[in-house]
Protein backbone atom coordinates (compact mmCIF):
# COMPACT_ATOMS: atom_id res chain seq x y z
CA UNK A 1 0.00 0.00 0.00
CA UNK A 2 1.38 3.41 -0.92
CA UNK A 3 2.19 5.77 1.95
CA UNK A 4 1.68 8.85 -0.23
CA UNK A 5 -1.61 10.61 0.49
CA UNK A 6 -3.38 13.47 -1.20
CA UNK A 7 -2.66 15.64 1.82
CA UNK A 8 1.06 14.82 1.70
CA UNK A 9 1.09 15.84 -1.97
CA UNK A 10 -0.63 19.14 -1.08
CA UNK A 11 1.85 19.67 1.76
CA UNK A 12 4.81 18.98 -0.53
CA UNK A 13 3.44 21.43 -3.10
CA UNK A 14 3.13 24.18 -0.50
CA UNK A 15 6.63 23.50 0.86
CA UNK A 16 8.04 23.68 -2.69
CA UNK A 17 6.30 27.00 -3.36
CA UNK A 18 7.44 28.51 -0.05
CA UNK A 19 10.96 27.26 -0.66
CA UNK A 20 10.96 29.03 -4.01
CA UNK A 21 9.71 32.22 -2.37
CA UNK A 22 12.36 31.80 0.32
CA UNK A 23 15.10 32.17 -2.28
CA UNK A 24 13.75 35.38 -3.86
CA UNK A 25 12.07 37.34 -1.06
CA UNK A 26 13.94 39.62 1.35
CA UNK A 27 15.23 38.16 4.61
CA UNK A 28 12.51 39.98 6.54
CA UNK A 29 9.95 37.45 5.26
CA UNK A 30 11.94 34.31 6.15
CA UNK A 31 10.25 33.98 9.56
CA UNK A 32 6.70 33.55 8.31
CA UNK A 33 7.74 31.52 5.25
CA UNK A 34 8.95 28.69 7.51
CA UNK A 35 6.09 29.04 10.01
CA UNK A 36 4.59 25.53 10.55
CA UNK A 37 1.13 26.98 11.16
CA UNK A 38 1.20 28.77 7.80
CA UNK A 39 2.32 25.59 6.03
CA UNK A 40 -0.45 23.61 7.75
CA UNK A 41 -3.18 26.12 6.82
CA UNK A 42 -2.05 26.39 3.19
CA UNK A 43 -1.74 22.59 2.89
CA UNK A 44 -5.29 22.12 4.20
CA UNK A 45 -6.57 24.76 1.77
CA UNK A 46 -4.88 23.10 -1.21
CA UNK A 47 -6.13 19.67 -0.08
CA UNK A 48 -9.68 21.03 0.21
CA UNK A 49 -9.45 22.81 -3.15
CA UNK A 50 -8.42 19.57 -4.90
CA UNK A 51 -11.25 17.62 -3.28
CA UNK A 52 -13.77 20.38 -4.05
CA UNK A 53 -12.70 20.58 -7.69
CA UNK A 54 -12.79 16.79 -8.11
CA UNK A 55 -16.22 16.45 -6.46
CA UNK A 56 -17.73 19.34 -8.44
CA UNK A 57 -16.39 18.08 -11.77
CA UNK A 58 -17.79 14.61 -11.12
CA UNK A 59 -21.12 16.05 -9.94
CA UNK A 60 -21.48 18.12 -13.11
CA UNK A 61 -20.60 15.07 -15.17
CA UNK A 62 -23.25 13.04 -13.29
CA UNK A 63 -25.93 15.56 -14.27
CA UNK A 64 -24.88 15.36 -17.93
CA UNK A 65 -24.64 11.57 -17.69
CA UNK A 66 -28.16 11.31 -16.27
CA UNK A 67 -29.59 13.58 -18.94
CA UNK A 68 -28.02 11.53 -21.72
CA UNK A 69 -29.03 8.20 -20.20
CA UNK A 70 -32.62 9.34 -19.63
CA UNK A 71 -32.70 10.53 -23.23
CA UNK A 72 -31.65 7.11 -24.46
CA UNK A 73 -34.18 5.37 -22.22
CA UNK A 74 -36.89 7.66 -23.67
CA UNK A 75 -35.68 7.21 -27.26
CA UNK A 76 -34.28 10.72 -27.61
CA UNK A 77 -30.83 12.32 -27.45
CA UNK A 78 -30.95 14.35 -24.26
CA UNK A 79 -28.95 17.58 -23.93
CA UNK A 80 -27.33 18.37 -27.31
CA UNK A 81 -27.20 22.09 -28.10
CA UNK A 82 -24.74 23.70 -25.66
CA UNK A 83 -21.22 22.43 -26.25
CA UNK A 84 -20.21 19.14 -27.81
CA UNK A 85 -22.94 16.55 -27.09
CA UNK A 86 -24.45 18.99 -24.55
CA UNK A 87 -21.41 18.91 -22.22
CA UNK A 88 -21.75 22.64 -21.47
CA UNK A 89 -25.51 22.57 -20.81
CA UNK A 90 -24.98 22.29 -17.05
CA UNK A 91 -22.68 25.33 -17.06
CA UNK A 92 -25.35 27.29 -18.94
CA UNK A 93 -27.93 26.28 -16.34
CA UNK A 94 -25.54 27.30 -13.56
CA UNK A 95 -24.96 30.73 -15.11
CA UNK A 96 -28.72 31.18 -15.46
CA UNK A 97 -29.29 30.39 -11.77
CA UNK A 98 -26.34 32.59 -10.74
CA UNK A 99 -27.95 35.59 -12.49
CA UNK A 100 -31.32 35.09 -10.81
CA UNK A 101 -32.20 36.95 -7.63
CA UNK A 102 -33.09 35.20 -4.37
CA UNK A 103 -36.04 36.71 -2.51
CA UNK A 104 -36.73 35.92 1.11
CA UNK A 105 -40.42 35.77 2.06
CA UNK A 106 -41.44 38.56 4.41
CA UNK A 107 -42.30 36.26 7.33
CA UNK A 108 -39.44 33.82 6.78
CA UNK A 109 -36.73 33.31 9.39
CA UNK A 110 -33.62 34.88 7.84
CA UNK A 111 -31.00 32.78 9.62
CA UNK A 112 -32.62 29.45 8.84
CA UNK A 113 -33.59 30.51 5.31
CA UNK A 114 -30.01 31.25 4.29
CA UNK A 115 -28.05 28.92 6.58
CA UNK A 116 -29.94 25.66 5.89
CA UNK A 117 -29.16 25.30 2.15
CA UNK A 118 -25.56 26.38 2.77
CA UNK A 119 -25.10 23.82 5.57
CA UNK A 120 -26.82 21.17 3.44
CA UNK A 121 -24.25 21.62 0.67
CA UNK A 122 -21.23 22.09 2.96
CA UNK A 123 -21.87 18.87 4.87
CA UNK A 124 -22.32 17.04 1.58
CA UNK A 125 -18.94 18.30 0.34
CA UNK A 126 -17.29 17.43 3.67
CA UNK A 127 -17.91 13.73 3.13
CA UNK A 128 -15.54 13.71 0.14
CA UNK A 129 -12.66 14.39 2.56
CA UNK A 130 -13.59 11.14 4.35
CA UNK A 131 -14.25 8.71 1.51
CA UNK A 132 -11.13 7.21 -0.14
CA UNK A 133 -11.34 6.98 -3.93
CA UNK A 134 -8.05 5.09 -4.34
CA UNK A 135 -4.78 4.49 -2.50
CA UNK A 136 -3.79 7.69 -0.75
CA UNK A 137 -6.82 9.74 -1.84
CA UNK A 138 -7.29 10.89 1.77
CA UNK A 139 -5.74 13.13 4.39
CA UNK A 140 -4.28 10.07 6.13
CA UNK A 141 -5.39 7.04 8.18
CA UNK A 142 -8.94 7.38 9.50
CA UNK A 143 -9.96 4.26 11.49
CA UNK A 144 -13.62 5.32 11.84
CA UNK A 145 -14.07 6.74 8.32
CA UNK A 146 -17.24 4.74 7.59
CA UNK A 147 -18.90 5.78 10.84
CA UNK A 148 -17.92 9.43 10.35
CA UNK A 149 -19.22 9.47 6.77
CA UNK A 150 -22.58 8.05 7.84
CA UNK A 151 -22.87 10.54 10.70
CA UNK A 152 -22.25 13.53 8.43
CA UNK A 153 -24.55 12.03 5.78
CA UNK A 154 -27.38 11.80 8.33
CA UNK A 155 -27.35 15.58 8.98
CA UNK A 156 -29.50 16.11 5.86
CA UNK A 157 -32.96 15.63 7.46
CA UNK A 158 -32.18 18.33 10.02
CA UNK A 159 -31.17 20.92 7.41
CA UNK A 160 -34.06 20.04 5.11
CA UNK A 161 -36.59 20.39 7.90
CA UNK A 162 -34.95 23.65 9.05
CA UNK A 163 -35.15 25.11 5.56
CA UNK A 164 -38.79 24.02 5.21
CA UNK A 165 -39.75 25.52 8.58
CA UNK A 166 -37.88 28.80 8.00
CA UNK A 167 -39.82 29.60 4.80
CA UNK A 168 -43.06 30.32 6.70
CA UNK A 169 -44.94 28.33 4.06
CA UNK A 170 -47.24 25.53 5.18
CA UNK A 171 -46.73 23.57 1.95
CA UNK A 172 -42.96 23.72 2.36
CA UNK A 173 -43.31 22.63 5.98
CA UNK A 174 -45.44 19.61 5.01
CA UNK A 175 -42.88 18.73 2.33
CA UNK A 176 -40.05 19.04 4.86
CA UNK A 177 -41.89 16.79 7.31
CA UNK A 178 -42.39 14.22 4.56
CA UNK A 179 -38.73 14.38 3.63
CA UNK A 180 -37.53 14.00 7.23
CA UNK A 181 -39.89 11.06 7.83
CA UNK A 182 -38.70 9.39 4.62
CA UNK A 183 -35.00 9.82 5.40
CA UNK A 184 -35.34 8.57 8.97
CA UNK A 185 -37.39 5.57 7.84
CA UNK A 186 -34.65 4.51 5.42
CA UNK A 187 -31.62 5.40 7.52
CA UNK A 188 -32.45 2.49 9.84
CA UNK A 189 -32.15 -0.25 7.16
CA UNK A 190 -29.10 1.50 5.68
CA UNK A 191 -27.31 1.37 9.03
CA UNK A 192 -28.33 -2.27 9.56
CA UNK A 193 -26.99 -3.15 6.09
CA UNK A 194 -23.73 -1.44 7.02
CA UNK A 195 -23.64 -3.53 10.21
CA UNK A 196 -23.55 -6.65 8.02
CA UNK A 197 -20.44 -5.31 6.25
CA UNK A 198 -18.82 -4.39 9.56
CA UNK A 199 -19.47 -7.88 10.95
CA UNK A 200 -17.68 -9.47 8.00
CA UNK A 201 -14.80 -6.97 7.83
CA UNK A 202 -14.44 -6.33 11.55
CA UNK A 203 -13.62 -2.65 11.03
CA UNK A 204 -15.06 0.81 10.34
CA UNK A 205 -12.05 1.79 8.22
CA UNK A 206 -13.15 2.08 4.60
CA UNK A 207 -9.64 1.46 3.27
CA UNK A 208 -9.44 -1.81 5.21
CA UNK A 209 -12.92 -2.80 4.04
CA UNK A 210 -11.77 -2.35 0.44
CA UNK A 211 -8.55 -4.34 0.91
CA UNK A 212 -10.54 -7.23 2.43
CA UNK A 213 -12.42 -7.63 -0.86
CA UNK A 214 -9.38 -8.81 -2.81
CA UNK A 215 -10.66 -12.40 -3.16
CA UNK A 216 -14.27 -11.47 -3.88
CA UNK A 217 -16.54 -8.49 -3.39
CA UNK A 218 -18.85 -8.29 -0.39
CA UNK A 219 -21.77 -7.69 -2.75
CA UNK A 220 -21.75 -11.40 -3.68
CA UNK A 221 -22.23 -13.09 -0.26
CA UNK A 222 -23.98 -10.01 1.16
CA UNK A 223 -26.33 -9.57 -1.79
CA UNK A 224 -29.32 -8.94 0.50
CA UNK A 225 -27.43 -6.16 2.30
CA UNK A 226 -26.48 -4.70 -1.09
CA UNK A 227 -30.13 -4.57 -2.21
CA UNK A 228 -31.21 -3.00 1.09
CA UNK A 229 -28.40 -0.44 0.96
CA UNK A 230 -29.08 0.58 -2.66
CA UNK A 231 -32.82 0.88 -1.98
CA UNK A 232 -32.18 2.94 1.13
CA UNK A 233 -29.79 5.20 -0.77
CA UNK A 234 -32.42 5.84 -3.43
CA UNK A 235 -34.78 6.97 -0.68
CA UNK A 236 -32.08 9.02 1.08
CA UNK A 237 -31.27 10.79 -2.18
CA UNK A 238 -35.02 11.30 -2.83
CA UNK A 239 -34.80 9.78 -6.29
CA UNK A 240 -37.58 8.02 -8.18
CA UNK A 241 -39.42 5.92 -7.09
CA UNK A 242 -38.93 7.59 -3.67
CA UNK A 243 -39.01 11.27 -4.70
CA UNK A 244 -42.22 12.15 -2.84
CA UNK A 245 -40.81 15.24 -1.08
CA UNK A 246 -39.86 16.83 -4.42
CA UNK A 247 -42.49 15.37 -6.75
CA UNK A 248 -43.66 17.89 -9.34
CA UNK A 249 -47.34 17.18 -8.65
CA UNK A 250 -46.93 17.10 -4.87
CA UNK A 251 -47.01 20.04 -2.44
CA UNK A 252 -45.90 22.76 -4.86
CA UNK A 253 -42.43 21.23 -5.48
CA UNK A 254 -41.88 20.01 -1.95
CA UNK A 255 -39.82 21.71 0.72
CA UNK A 256 -37.85 24.21 -1.42
CA UNK A 257 -40.89 26.14 -2.65
CA UNK A 258 -39.66 29.63 -1.75
CA UNK A 259 -36.07 29.23 -2.91
CA UNK A 260 -34.70 30.63 -6.14
CA UNK A 261 -31.40 31.56 -7.72
CA UNK A 262 -28.25 30.19 -6.15
CA UNK A 263 -29.97 28.93 -3.00
CA UNK A 264 -32.13 26.69 -5.19
CA UNK A 265 -28.95 25.68 -7.04
CA UNK A 266 -27.38 24.73 -3.67
CA UNK A 267 -30.19 22.24 -3.06
CA UNK A 268 -30.05 20.78 -6.56
CA UNK A 269 -26.26 20.53 -6.51
CA UNK A 270 -26.34 18.93 -3.05
CA UNK A 271 -28.79 16.31 -4.29
CA UNK A 272 -26.32 15.24 -6.97
CA UNK A 273 -23.42 15.45 -4.52
CA UNK A 274 -25.31 13.03 -2.29
CA UNK A 275 -26.02 10.82 -5.31
CA UNK A 276 -22.27 10.72 -5.98
CA UNK A 277 -21.62 9.95 -2.29
CA UNK A 278 -24.21 7.16 -2.34
CA UNK A 279 -22.55 5.64 -5.42
CA UNK A 280 -19.15 5.93 -3.70
CA UNK A 281 -20.42 4.09 -0.64
CA UNK A 282 -21.98 1.28 -2.69
CA UNK A 283 -18.66 0.78 -4.50
CA UNK A 284 -16.57 0.95 -1.31
CA UNK A 285 -18.73 -1.36 0.78
CA UNK A 286 -19.90 -3.95 -1.75
CA UNK A 287 -18.01 -3.69 -5.06
CA UNK A 288 -14.37 -3.79 -4.02
CA UNK A 289 -13.64 -0.07 -4.14
CA UNK A 290 -10.67 0.59 -6.42
CA UNK A 291 -9.51 -3.05 -6.43
CA UNK A 292 -10.28 -5.55 -9.18
CA UNK A 293 -10.65 -9.35 -9.07
CA UNK A 294 -7.53 -11.44 -9.51
CA UNK A 295 -8.55 -12.63 -13.00
CA UNK A 296 -8.19 -9.06 -14.35
CA UNK A 297 -4.77 -8.74 -16.07
CA UNK A 298 -2.22 -7.00 -13.86
CA UNK A 299 -1.32 -4.73 -16.77
CA UNK A 300 -4.74 -3.07 -16.38
CA UNK A 301 -4.42 -2.52 -12.62
CA UNK A 302 -0.76 -1.48 -12.37
CA UNK A 303 -0.96 1.57 -14.62
CA UNK A 304 -0.68 5.08 -13.07
CA UNK A 305 -4.05 6.21 -11.68
CA UNK A 306 -5.53 2.80 -12.62
CA UNK A 307 -7.08 2.44 -9.16
CA UNK A 308 -8.83 5.81 -9.48
CA UNK A 309 -10.02 4.90 -12.99
CA UNK A 310 -11.58 1.59 -11.89
CA UNK A 311 -13.20 3.26 -8.87
CA UNK A 312 -14.81 5.99 -10.98
CA UNK A 313 -15.89 3.45 -13.59
CA UNK A 314 -17.71 1.43 -10.93
CA UNK A 315 -19.21 4.64 -9.51
CA UNK A 316 -20.66 5.69 -12.85
CA UNK A 317 -22.04 2.19 -13.45
CA UNK A 318 -23.80 2.29 -10.05
CA UNK A 319 -25.21 5.74 -10.81
CA UNK A 320 -26.32 4.41 -14.19
CA UNK A 321 -28.36 1.79 -12.32
CA UNK A 322 -29.94 4.62 -10.29
CA UNK A 323 -30.92 6.34 -13.55
CA UNK A 324 -32.21 3.05 -14.95
CA UNK A 325 -34.46 2.69 -11.92
CA UNK A 326 -35.67 6.27 -12.38
CA UNK A 327 -36.58 5.59 -16.01
CA UNK A 328 -38.32 2.28 -15.23
CA UNK A 329 -40.35 2.56 -12.03
CA UNK A 330 -43.35 4.73 -11.12
CA UNK A 331 -43.45 6.90 -8.03
CA UNK A 332 -44.85 5.24 -4.90
CA UNK A 333 -47.32 6.82 -2.49
CA UNK A 334 -46.21 8.13 0.89
CA UNK A 335 -47.85 5.30 2.82
CA UNK A 336 -46.25 2.75 0.48
CA UNK A 337 -42.87 4.43 0.89
CA UNK A 338 -42.97 4.24 4.68
CA UNK A 339 -44.40 0.71 4.66
CA UNK A 340 -41.56 -0.48 2.41
CA UNK A 341 -38.99 1.15 4.71
CA UNK A 342 -40.25 -0.15 8.03
CA UNK A 343 -41.96 -3.43 7.08
CA UNK A 344 -39.78 -4.68 4.21
CA UNK A 345 -36.33 -3.11 4.39
CA UNK A 346 -35.82 -3.52 8.15
CA UNK A 347 -36.57 -7.30 8.16
CA UNK A 348 -34.36 -7.76 5.08
CA UNK A 349 -31.53 -5.87 6.73
CA UNK A 350 -31.82 -8.08 9.81
CA UNK A 351 -31.65 -11.10 7.50
CA UNK A 352 -28.50 -9.61 5.97
CA UNK A 353 -26.94 -9.42 9.44
CA UNK A 354 -27.74 -13.10 10.03
CA UNK A 355 -26.16 -14.03 6.68
CA UNK A 356 -23.07 -11.98 7.56
CA UNK A 357 -22.74 -13.82 10.87
CA UNK A 358 -23.03 -17.16 9.07
CA UNK A 359 -20.30 -16.07 6.65
CA UNK A 360 -18.00 -15.26 9.58
CA UNK A 361 -18.66 -18.71 11.04
CA UNK A 362 -18.09 -20.43 7.68
CA UNK A 363 -14.87 -18.46 7.01
CA UNK A 364 -14.85 -19.52 3.34
CA UNK A 365 -17.33 -20.02 0.50
CA UNK A 366 -17.25 -22.61 -2.30
CA UNK A 367 -15.78 -21.36 -5.59
CA UNK A 368 -15.28 -17.84 -4.25
CA UNK A 369 -12.73 -18.74 -1.57
CA UNK A 370 -11.90 -17.12 1.78
CA UNK A 371 -11.72 -13.54 2.92
CA UNK A 372 -8.45 -12.33 4.46
CA UNK A 373 -8.93 -11.95 8.22
CA UNK A 374 -12.67 -12.49 7.98
CA UNK A 375 -14.56 -11.33 11.03
CA UNK A 376 -11.70 -9.21 12.38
Amino acid sequence: MSTVTLYSVANGLIVAILTGLYSVLPHAYFGWLVNPDLILVLSVLVFGAILLAASMINTIMLIWYERKLLGRFMDRRGAMHVGYAGLLQNFADGIKLFRKNTYKPRDADGLGFYAAPTAYMVTSVMIFAILPASWGWTAGPLPLSLLLALVVFSFAPLFIFLSAWSQANKYSLIGGMRSAAQMIAYEVPILLAVVAVVIVSGTFDLTTIVTMQTNYWFGIPLFVALIVFVTGMLAEMERIPFDLPEAEAELVEGWNTEYGGMLFAFFMLSDYLRALIGSFLVVLLFLGGWTMPGWVPSSLTALPLAALFWFLLKTYIVFGVFVWVRASLPRVRTDQLLRIGWMRMVPLSLLAIVLAALLVLAKCLPVLGCLPGVGG
